[in-house]
């Protein structure tokens, strides 16, 4: 694939695994409660390890077939790496020919938080090969300290039934599932550090782009679910993407989340609101997610939370704050249906409050999306071949494309239409589409060109397209090289999004939060719109 001079993927997420509530994601994709607990006590348990972090790096699955067993057994690898961790690396690293070290590392294991929630999937997927290895006694007796002896030579085989166990427990908890693979393998990537996770991304930018830009958003989800996430939003996330973010040399673009349910039981006053907003513009965020599957609107909610969701888009627009939504009929639903809060149609309404409120500065990521089941029936969004499939009355990308076309802040990116990847149908259907609305000229009532509005966007590490960003962005990239779609590319790839965004403002927010380096790298990318 020959490289693109520039390219701004605008919708990628670099968290890992301590950012989410887990359990909570695992459960609503309807794996058991209990394998949903498991499975995400044993990611936390793993996430991040400085043992694990060679081995994730070189690890990928390069077709469908067989993809699930090959994760699951990668997954279960994982696990007994970490063990021999606990029993060789640190004990050799303190002089292993010491029985005294060794034994403090073993005990070190038996209370370590991987051997505890090992502990636990015994109880529901062990045997007793499993329930051996989990014995102090079992592995005391393994060991030598003889000096010719080298133990991480004896210990790889030690742990086949716990390799086993985990196997077992991945396969029954996926065993239903659709599309199991991109959901373990979801999983899998979030066992990454943070720089692990956005190394990974970097990987793929190398072979598409010349240079780049991603602009990455966090998601505050601690409200919907029955689980917490490891990490604090305010006091632990904020503070560790921003140190993310300054690692990248102005690579990435840190978007803050907003969740006003989080603070409907303080029946909060508007300074701890603008505190709250504030605290995140200090860290150095470009802008805010606002995730309306999470269970709440843009507008119409209920009194307590319309009056927060009003304070906070009030703020935005009085700042030229960017507002970025999730807008499918679907994403991480908080209950079944509540994917229908991402409807433009309350997007309207709030636009629509009061006159200042048509300046807002707001994405809509998906830019409405493709094919979706809504009441029953399915609509095509992106993917409609016909102008009474587009006119759909629940076509959310029509409404978006109206709305770009309408307000002049108001912009779109076309990311995780995943229905494109192996489909030459929807990819012709996407085609087709994207000529119609991109040439379509200003009128008196719709001012604007959706071609001045559009961005492309990966939404990666996301399920569907945690394995497919390549293709995804082969079949975008072969859309908009052809002579009719070429005019629109440099808009489309990198001007739109630095538009959006309003770089220069916040180089300008960003100078006293960001080293030299990140803000001269920021200044060289604003070049881009000149």
């Amino acid at each position: 694939m020959s490289k693109l001079p520039f390219v701004v993927d605008a919708h990628t997420h670099l968290f890992n695994a301590r950012y989410v509530p887990l359990q909570g994601i695992l459960e609503s994709w309807g794996i058991w409660k209990l394998s949903a607990k498991l499975i995400s006590k044993l990611a936390y348990s793993l996430t991040a390890s400085s043992t694990l972090k060679e081995r994730l790096e070189s690890f990928s699955v390069a077709s469908k077939k067989g993809a699930t067993e090959k994760i699951c057994n990668e997954f279960a690898n994982l696990v007994c790496i970490e063990i021999e961790h606990y029993l060789v690396e640190e004990s050799l690293a303190d002089g292993g020919s010491k029985p005294e070290l060794v034994e403090v590392y073993q005990e070190q294991f038996v209370n370590s938080e991987l051997y505890s929630v090992l502990k636990e999937i015994h109880q529901y997927y062990g045997d007793s090969e499993s329930a051996q290895e989990l014995e102090l006694d079992y592995i005391k007796t393994k060991w030598t300290f003889k000096a010719e002896n080298h133990a991480q030579d004896k210990i790889s085989g030690w742990f086949s039934g716990i390799h086993k166990m985990i196997e077992r427990m991945l396969r029954k908890s996926l065993e239903f599932l659709e599309d199991a693979a991109d959901k373990i393998d979801f999983v899998l990537n979030m066992l990454r550090s943070e720089v692990g996770i956005l190394k990974r991304l970097k990987g793929y930018y190398d072979n598409f782009s010349e240079r780049y830009v991603f602009f990455h958003y966090m998601m505050d989800m601690a409200s919907p679910f029955d689980d917490n996430p490891k990490y604090d939003f305010y006091d632990q996330q904020l503070e560790r993407m921003t140190a993310l973010e300054n690692f990248s040399d102005g690579i990435v673009l840190g978007f803050s989340a907003f969740d006003p349910l989080r603070f409907v039981s303080q029946s909060p006053s508007d300074r701890v609101l603008r505190d709250a907003i504030e605290r995140s513009l200090e860290h150095g965020k470009a802008g805010f997610k606002f995730y309306p599957p999470m269970g709440y609107k843009p507008a119409g909610n209920e009194p307590n939370v319309e009056r927060i969701v009003d304070y906070f888009l009030d703020f935005c627009v009085e700042y030229s704050i960017p507002v970025f939504t999730h807008c499918t009929p679907e994403g991480f639903q908080a209950y079944k249906g509540s994917g229908l809060n991402s409807d433009p149609d309350y997007w309207e309404q709030a636009l629509t409050k009061n006159k200042q409120r048509e300046t807002m500065r707001l994405c809509f990521g998906h830019a409405g999306g493709g094919k979706r089941k809504m009441n029953g029936r399915w609509v095509k969004g992106w993917l409609s071949d016909t102008e009474d499939e587009w006119n759909d009355p629940n076509n959310y990308a029509r409404k978006v494309v109206e709305l770009c076309r309408r307000y002049q802040h108001v912009y779109c990116d076309l990311s995780y239409l995943h229905e494109i990847v192996g489909s030459k149908k929807a990819q012709a259907s996407l085609a087709k589409r994207l000529e119609i609305e991109l040439t379509r000229e200003a009128t008196t009532d719709k001012p604007f060109k959706l071609a001045d509005k559009m961005m492309y966007g990966s939404d990666w590490h996301m399920v569907s397209m945690v394995n497919d960003i390549e293709r995804y962005f082969g079949q975008i990239k072969a859309i908009f090289g052809t002579e009719k779609m070429q005019p629109f590319a440099d808009r489309f790839y990198f001007q739109n999004a630095l538009k959006y965004v309003d770089l220069g403002a916040y180089i300008e927010r960003a100078e006293n939060v960001f080293s030299p380096d990140y803000i001269a790298r920021l200044k060289e990318v604003k070049a881009y719109l000149m």
